[in-house]
């Protein structure tokens, strides 16, 4: 099978392409420190439990520490499908 660019190594014929990288990581993408994952993987939890309290304050504690990749992985795990 030859690789279409912007598509996803897996996609065959038949199958809906859709961009690389999209998908959900369980190791979150390389570089950004496996503490601050566990912080975003907090974070989403607590917004699927409607915690308020618990969102306010994890964002405070990324915040220190967030840049954009991170930013970006947060909002690629919020818009994931549980």
């Amino acid at each position: 099978m030859t690789a279409v660019p912007g598509t996803s190594a897996g996609a065959g014929a038949g199958e809906p392409a859709r961009p690389v990288g999209l998908g959900w990581a369980p190791a979150g993408p390389a570089g950004i420190d496996p503490s601050v994952r566990e912080v975003v993987e907090q974070i989403v939890r607590a917004v699927r439990d409607g915690n308020g309290a618990a969102i306010r304050t994890l964002l405070a504690d990324l915040a220190a520490v967030a840049d954009t990749a991170v930013l970006l992985y947060l909002r690629d795990r919020l818009y994931a499908t549980q």
